[in-house]
């Protein structure tokens, strides 16, 4: 909507969110780093103030009639903060809540999100059908709240002049979980944008595809409700069982049953807060603490490339196989974590063997 009333082509805003979108996946890394040893929370509201007011140039550039490259402009900004605002906030979650408490907060936060998705288009639809300007203000105000809400906490900062004496190298099990998150995100995105698709396979109209998506986004609040009444974590064995339930939960949506599409839908929704859970706390586990925001930034980043690889394959391909492809790319996670299952056990009977006395 913002596109077509600057320039009267709707088709204009895919630039936007294609600039928006490179500037998330570059800046987050190099934004996130500049925050290293300075407390993430105030660090964090920093960050959302950039983005608020990009947003708010987006809106006066829409209201004034500005010059569509102004208004690529503050969208790049916005989109510049937006992955190392992640990445800070998750790593306030360290000095804010109580470790026994993480996994609950990390459900409500999973929660808030899907609603957000559910929510935030039927908001901006409705007030653009008014203004342009309004709709992205409003989106802005509401992106604010979390800066507004979120308390102060003086003695979140590490001290990096110790944490320089330890040793730099990120763990090989991160790269995994961050693989498993790529992996994941491939298989929601594929049936989220891949929704209308589904439905004209099924000889219905384009309209239905909603019916993919909310059982998708419906299963995912379940889930993430449960997550916060269980509050605990998963053996290895879990997740690489519940990466299984939404490998099958993807294989049942191809399937030419409706039927059998929604119940695959149900699948990958309510396993999916889980596993993104399970990734967050496994990365916070491994990676050292002047590291964490940068290495949740490139979490988000490996999301957003989930996405992207499902949505450019949806346009180049079919859902068929997008989805085939999504199923994969879970294979593959799924044996790099038996693979290394494999190695930490002979590693562990190799250990015990030695200790035994001759």
């Amino acid at each position: 909507m913002a596109a077509l009333s600057i320039t009267g082509n709707a088709a204009s805003g895919a630039t936007a969110l294609a600039a928006m979108t490179a500037a998330q996946l570059a800046g987050a890394i190099p934004v996130a780093r500049l925050g290293r040893g300075s407390n993430p929370i105030a660090y964090f509201k920093i960050l959302i103030v950039i983005r608020t007011m990009a947003l708010f140039c987006c809106a006066a550039a829409c209201g004034a009639g500005a010059h569509y490259s102004v208004f690529i402009a503050a969208a790049v900004a916005s989109g510049l903060v937006q992955g190392a605002a992640f990445g800070h906030l998750r790593d306030a979650a360290n000095y804010l809540v109580a470790p026994t408490q993480m996994t609950r907060v990390l459900a409500f936060g999973s929660f808030a999100n899907d609603l957000t998705f559910l929510v935030m288009p039927i908001l901006a639809a409705t007030l653009g059908t008014a203004s342009a300007s309004l709709a992205i203000v409003a989106i802005a105000v509401l992106g604010a709240l979390p800066a507004l809400i979120l308390p102060s906490a003086p003695t979140a900062v590490v001290r990096i002049e110790e944490a320089e004496t330890r040793k730099r190298a990120i763990a090989p099990e991160v790269f995994i979980w961050l693989a498993c998150a790529c992996a994941t995100s491939a298989a929601i995105s594929a049936i989220e944008v891949g929704a209308v698709s589904l439905a004209i396979e099924f000889g219905l109209r384009p309209g239905y595809g909603a019916m993919f998506t909310g059982t998708l986004c419906a299963a995912s609040l379940i889930g993430a409700i449960g997550n916060g009444f269980l509050n605990r974590t998963f053996s290895r064995h879990q997740v690489a069982g519940m990466l299984a339930a939404i490998l099958a939960g993807t294989a049942l949506a191809l399937q030419n049953s409706l039927a059998l599409s929604i119940v695959g839908c149900a699948l990958v929704g309510l396993f999916a807060p889980s596993l993104g859970i399970h990734y967050s706390l496994q990365i916070n586990r491994l990676v050292m603490p002047e590291m964490r925001a940068e290495t949740f930034s490139v979490l988000k980043i490996s999301t957003s490339v989930g996405t992207i690889l499902a949505s450019s394959m949806l346009g180049w391909t079919s859902v068929s196989l997008t989805m085939t492809a999504a199923i994969w790319l879970l294979l593959f996670v799924i044996g790099m974590i038996s693979v290394q299952d494999l190695i930490v056990g002979q590693r562990l009977s190799t250990a015990r063997t030695r200790r035994v006395p001759d």
